[in-house]
């Protein structure tokens, strides 16, 4: 930490090309927000080529607003800057440097500013082969964490060494030890045990189901009663179940879902208006909208990115 308190070890490497995360293979949903970014800030995903199950991300923000948003695979990072607030688990947060941030795969989440100073995090997005291969004993089922967010001052500083280390040059196995000393400290101190709620595991079941069947149908015109005939439950129950479960409604997953299918349609070369109709957009400029609200680019921008 510098001696204002605000960074902490050297500050951020330049990763030569062979390092870079190519575009096509991310399914890391980045830079998610309402707006571009603003002068002085930067966001940067990559993989490591030694460890490249690993996504990396960092990101230095002032005014920058993300929007809701969630990821498919587990998240842990640390808040190496100043201090943001963030929706998470239907709470609002204020976080600050140091803080350990574990999100559980579909954690919603929408970090923004907390002052006028800005802040900086940075974030491992994992494969859960890779956790799995590493977990301690042999346990092949994923952790999940208690808190989104802890103050543990060992596992903070040992995140933020290991993320700066795969800015550079490194070696597998040196990666690997770290990863696993760090496992194993989230295990014991901040993952929950399995729930043994009869009521519990239906109610995720039924909720599994609605998202498997969003998955297959995103291009379709669907309704909130397509969805709760998946179970036994009414409309009403059913739209506050998935918001409690998931965070979002099923419209806002769903237009994530869309965005995300975009994605991909993009990098293949289709048109926009194409993508829009493919997706079931209503229009080419709801498609837009919703692409740079999720992204903070439009998706002309983005395509550009791989002409």
């Amino acid at each position: 930490m510098d001696s204002e308190g605000n960074h902490w070890g050297k500050p951020f490497v330049d990763i030569t090309s062979d390092h870079l995360l190519v575009g096509t293979d991310s399914e890391i949903q980045s830079d998610h927000g309402d707006e571009p970014l603003h002068r002085g800030e930067s966001a940067r995903l990559w993989r490591h080529v030694n460890l490249y199950e690993v996504e990396l991300f960092h990101g230095s923000y002032q005014k920058y607003q993300f929007a809701k948003h969630f990821h498919r695979v587990p998240a842990i990072g640390v808040v190496d800057r100043g201090a943001m607030s963030t929706y998470c688990r239907r709470e609002n947060h204020v976080v600050g440097t140091g803080t350990v941030l574990l999100l559980n795969p579909g954690d919603v989440h929408a970090p923004a500013p907390a002052g006028t100073s800005g802040w900086s995090f940075r974030m491992f997005y994992l494969d859960p082969s890779f956790l799995a291969t590493i977990s301690p004993d042999g346990q092949r089922e994923i952790p999940r964490f208690v808190a989104p967010f802890v103050h543990d001052r060992e596992l903070a500083n040992k995140l933020f060494r290991l993320h700066v280390a795969m800015e550079s040059k490194g070696q597998r196995l040196e990666f690997e030890d770290t990863f696993v000393s760090i496992l194993l400290d989230l295990t014991q101190r901040y993952a929950e045990s399995p729930s043994s709620s009869a009521s519990v595991k239906q109610d995720r079941s039924v909720i599994g189901m609605a998202l498997q069947y969003l998955e297959t149908n995103y291009h379709r015109n669907l309704s909130l009663a397509d969805l709760a005939n998946l179970s036994a439950y009414g409309s009403s129950h059913f739209l506050r179940l998935f918001r409690e479960t998931v965070g979002l409604t099923p419209h806002a997953y769903l237009t994530q879902l869309r965005v995300e299918r975009g994605m991909s349609l993009l990098q293949s070369g289709l048109s926009i208006v194409e993508i829009a109709n493919c997706l079931g957009f209503v229009d080419q400029s709801h498609f837009t909208k919703s692409f740079k609200k999720i992204l903070g680019v439009t998706p002309g921008r983005y395509a550009s990115c791989f002409a």
